[in-house]
C-alpha cells in the first residue's frame, strides 16, 4: 500500500504561519485553541451509508489508504452514533444538533428534495416539510452570521427544503473555491458512491476486493451473491476513498492546508440488510474522524461517547463560535468543549411505507431498545431494499429453510416491549438478555435513563404522523413566510422580518458576491445611491416570502 507524502508535512511548509506551528506540534499539554488558526477553514468529507468499514478501524479488507492516512495524522473517534439508523432523519440532527425525535424529523422520510412526490410515502400521508421550532436554525448561519462562506455539495435530505439562508452555494458545482478573498470557508462534500442503492447499481463493475475474502457477520449465511454484494460494498467504499484523496488534495494544491480542519464521517451505518435502517450498531455505529492543520493531537484514539446531535455544536465550537442554548448536542472540541456524556440515545420510525417505532440508549458497553410496536419480526419488507441481491436471496434461503438459528432471528424471533444487549461481549447484537437475571441493574439503569431522554426531548415522537403534518401544514396548506419591511435609520437601510424566527436573505442589484448568492442579512446596510436591494423571508419548513423592492 503506497501512502503520500504526510498532510502535516505539506501543511507545515506551505507558509509561514504554518511553519510557525511546528513548535507547537513538539510541546506537551498544548491547548487546543492556541494552536488553531482564527476561524480556521473547515473541509466536512461526508459519505453514505458505512460502519466502521475501514482500514483504520481494523476492517481486514477494506482498502482505504487515504482515509487510513488521514486517522494516522488526525483523531479517530470509536463511539459515534447517528440518532438514527437512515440518512434523513441523521442528516436533521446533523443540521439542527436537534434530535430528529423531537421536532418531528423522524420518519423517513416527509420530504422530497427534488420537490416530486415521494413514492414510498404511505397512501394517507401526503408529502410535507418539518417546520422547525421558532428560533432553530440551520447550524450554518452561525457560521454565515461570522463570516464563513458555507457550501454545500450536494445531498441535503434535511426534512425540510435546504433554507436560502443556510448556505453561500447549494448545489452540485457548490465549491469554497468560490469563496472572496479573505473569508475562510466551510464546506461540505457529500460522496454518494457507498450508498444502498450503489450495491446494486455498481454490481457489475469490476471489484477491488476479491468475494472470497470478505467477512461475513453471522447474521448473515454465506452464500456467493450475499458474498458478491458485501464485496461490491466495500469496493465502492474503496473508490469512496479515493475521491477523499480528490477533495483533500484540492486544498491541498490551494495551499490551504495549514488553516484547514478536515473533518470526515458516514451518514450512519452500513448499507446492507440488518444494517441499514436498523438501530443496532450496524445501522448506528458510524466511522469520525477529525484532522487538525498542525499535527494537534496526530494519531490518538478517542474513546468518548458521541452523537449526531453533537457534531453541529462541535463544528461551531471549532470556528470559535458559542453553540445556542437550544441545540441538544454537547461539543467534544474546540472552545467551548462540554464534558463527555454517559450515554447516546436515537430511534426510529416509519421506514418508507413500513411503519415501525423503536427507540435506543447506549452507554460505552451496553443497548437498551424500546420497541414500541412489539410482537412484530425485525425485518421489514421495504421496496426500495428489495432492489439489493443479497436481500432477494436471503429471503429466498429463509423460504427454503436454509438458514441457521442465528440468521432466522431477523426474520421470525418475535419482539417484546424491550431488548437489552451487552455489546461488548456480542458485537453484533444476537443474544437479547432482556431476561437475564445476571443484567438487571444494568437494564434498570438504561430503561430509566432512557424515560428520562423521552419525557426531556420527545413530545412530538408520540405525537401520529398524519397529526404532526396538521401542526405544520394548518388547513392542509404549507406555511408562508411573510415578506419583510425596510426601514432608513441613521443613513443605513434596516430590514425587519415580519415572520417570527424567520431569516431575511438579500442582493444587491441583482447580486450577492455573485448572480446566483444572496446574502445572510445581519446587519443594517450602507448603500449607494441608486442601488436596488431585494429581500426575501426564509424559515425551515415554510415557503419562502415574496421578494420585496427597496431603491
Amino acid at each position: 500500500m503506497i501512502f503520500k507524502p504526510s498532510l502535516h508535512s505539506i501543511a507545515k511548509t506551505s507558509s509561514l504561519f504554518g511553519a510557525g506551528l511546528i513548535l507547537f506540534s513538539c510541546q506537551e499539554a498544548v491547548d487546543e485553541n492556541s494552536v488553531l488558526p482564527f476561524r480556521p477553514n473547515i473541509l466536512v468529507i461526508s459519505c453514505e451509508d458505512i460502519s466502521p468499514f475501514l482500514g483504520v478501524y481494523g476492517d481486514p479488507v477494506a482498502q482505504t489508504p487515504r482515509l487510513d492516512q488521514l486517522a494516522a495524522e488526525g483523531i479517530k473517534f470509536t463511539s459515534m452514533y447517528s440518532n438514527n439508523g437512515v440518512c434523513a432523519p441523521s442528516r436533521a440532527s446533523l443540521i439542527t444538533g436537534m434530535y430528529p425525535t423531537a421536532i418531528g424529523a423522524n420518519h423517513m422520510r416527509n420530504y422530497s428534495p427534488d420537490g416530486s412526490d415521494y413514492k414510498w410515502i404511505p397512501e394517507n400521508i401526503e408529502v410535507y416539510e418539518v417546520v422547525l421550532p421558532t428560533g432553530v436554525k440551520c447550524f450554518t448561519e452561525f457560521l454565515r452570521e461570522e463570516g464563513y462562506y458555507c457550501t454545500n455539495n450536494s445531498k441535503t435530505d434535511y426534512q425540510f427544503a435546504s433554507p436560502l439562508t443556510a448556505w453561500d452555494e447549494d448545489g452540485d458545482q457548490a465549491h469554497w473555491r468560490n469563496k472572496p478573498k479573505g473569508k475562510p470557508f466551510f464546506s461540505i462534500f457529500n460522496l454518494f458512491v457507498s450508498h444502498e442503492s450503489q450495491v446494486w447499481a455498481r454490481g457489475h463493475l469490476p471489484l477491488t476486493v476479491d468475494p472470497a475474502d470478505v467477512p461475513i457477520p453471522p447474521y448473515f449465511p454465506d452464500d456467493s451473491i450475499i458474498r458478491h454484494d458485501i464485496a461490491v460494498m466495500y469496493s465502492n467504499i474503496h473508490e469512496m476513498d479515493r475521491q477523499v484523496n480528490h477533495l483533500i488534495k484540492e486544498v491541498e494544491e490551494a495551499g490551504l492546508l495549514d488553516s484547514t480542519i478536515i473533518i470526515f464521517y458516514s451518514d450512519h451505518g452500513g448499507p446492507l440488510p440488518r444494517q441499514k435502517r436498523s438501530i443496532k450498531e450496524s445501522g448506528t455505529h458510524v466511522p469520525f474522524i477529525v484532522w487538525y492543520p498542525n499535527g494537534y493531537r496526530a494519531g490518538e484514539v478517542e474513546n468518548r461517547l458521541a452523537s449526531f446531535v453533537d457534531v453541529p455544536p462541535t463544528i461551531l465550537s471549532l470556528a470559535g463560535i458559542k453553540p445556542p442554548e437550544y441545540i441538544h448536542g454537547k461539543s467534544f472540541l474546540g472552545k467551548y468543549t462540554e464534558e463527555p456524556r454517559e450515554y447516546v440515545f436515537g430511534g426510529r420510525n416509519r421506514m418508507d411505507e413500513q411503519i415501525d417505532k423503536q427507540g435506543f440508549v447506549r452507554d460505552e458497553r451496553y443497548r437498551y431498545i424500546r420497541n414500541y410496536y412489539p410482537n412484530q419480526v425485525e425485518f421489514m419488507p421495504v421496496t426500495y431494499r428489495m432492489q439489493m441481491p443479497m436481500m432477494k436471496r436471503m429471503i429466498e434461503l429463509y423460504e427454503n429453510d436454509e438458514l441457521n438459528e442465528t440468521q432466522r432471528i431477523y426474520f421470525e424471533n418475535i419482539r417484546g416491549e424491550e431488548e437489552f444487549y451487552d455489546v461488548q461481549n456480542d458485537p453484533h447484537e444476537i443474544r437479547n438478555l432482556i431476561e437475564h437475571p445476571d443484567y438487571q441493574e444494568h437494564i434498570s439503569r438504561l430503561r430509566n435513563k432512557f424515560e428520562k431522554w423521552d419525557t426531556e426531548y420527545n413530545e412530538m415522537w408520540h405525537i401520529p404522523e398524519v397529526e404532526t403534518r396538521e401542526m405544520f401544514y394548518p388547513h392542509n396548506e404549507q406555511q408562508v413566510v411573510k415578506k419583510p419591511r425596510f426601514e432608513m435609520a441613521n443613513g443605513k437601510l434596516h430590514i425587519i422580518a415580519a415572520t417570527e424566527g424567520s431569516s431575511i436573505a438579500y442582493q444587491i442589484n441583482g447580486q450577492g458576491h455573485h448572480p446566483d448568492h444572496w446574502f445572510l442579512y445581519t446587519e443594517a446596510i450602507e448603500l449607494s445611491e441608486g442601488d436596488l436591494v431585494s429581500a426575501i423571508g426564509v424559515r425551515a419548513g415554510f415557503k419562502n416570502s415574496a421578494v420585496v423592492y427597496h431603491k
